[in-house]
């Protein structure tokens, strides 16, 4: 029977299996961290469990990823590559609504913290084990959101701020996704609030703010619309 596959040598054959294989190994040490933290926290359980539960030697660990803290970077690199991934997708119009953006990309967050209930025990501990790799991350999250909030300036969906204030909100709106982490962990398996409620309304305080309106607020806002 013909097949479309394509044909190759003995010698391709033989340096592809390997690769193959190397790959799944890799693979497979990686979902059984990730499953280890989920349950009990990366730093409670052992080089020996991951690799039970793997089904590889103890060697495989060290080989791919040099040690217990290479793999607990490599995980979270990982993790944040998926986020970084699905909200990319969100990013491809530079025009769009500020607030539509970020309402789209909390939801997006919301969606993985709930398909990745390690992320946020991995986060901790890399800050509490690896303070430099954390101070990295935040770094790289406010850079994006500052480039964010300047799309949000030239689109007119945000006011003219200087550098140090779109900084500053950067810090506050990066401030968002620990509150959304605090929410999922609080929840403990019990019924969730509505996500999309939960965004909208901070949205709104976003937006808008705490304090009363001022009195030509009030009276622009009663004129009737034409």
């Amino acid at each position: 029977m013909a097949t479309n596959a394509p044909l190759q040598g003995p010698e391709e054959a033989s340096v592809r299996a390997p690769y193959a294989k190397s790959r799944d190994t890799r693979a497979r040490i990686l979902a059984a961290a990730l499953a280890e933290a989920s349950e009990s926290g990366f730093h409670k359980t052992s080089v020996a469990r991951i690799t039970a539960r793997a089904g590889v030697a103890v060697g495989n660990l060290h080989y791919h990823f040099g040690s217990r803290k290479g793999l607990l970077r490599e995980l979270m690199g990982s993790l944040v590559s998926d986020l970084v991934s699905r909200i990319d997708v969100l990013e491809t119009d530079d025009g769009a609504d500020f607030f539509e953006r970020q309402r789209a990309n909390m939801l997006a967050y919301l969606d993985y913290l709930r398909a990745n209930p390690a992320h946020i025990r991995l986060a901790d501990e890399i800050k509490l084990h690896e303070p430099e790799l954390y101070r990295r991350a935040v770094s790289s999250w406010i850079e994006r959101l500052e480039a964010r909030i300047r799309a949000g300036i030239a689109h007119g969906s945000l006011r003219a701020m200087d550098d140090a204030e779109v900084t500053a909100q950067a810090h506050f709106l990066l401030g968002a996704r620990q509150f959304l982490e605090q929410m999922i962990e609080s929840e403990n398996g019990g019924p969730g609030l509505d996500d999309e409620a939960v965004v909208d309304a901070y949205l709104a305080l976003v937006r808008d703010g705490l304090a009363q309106r001022r009195e030509q607020d009030h009276e622009a806002s009663d004129e009737p619309h034409s």
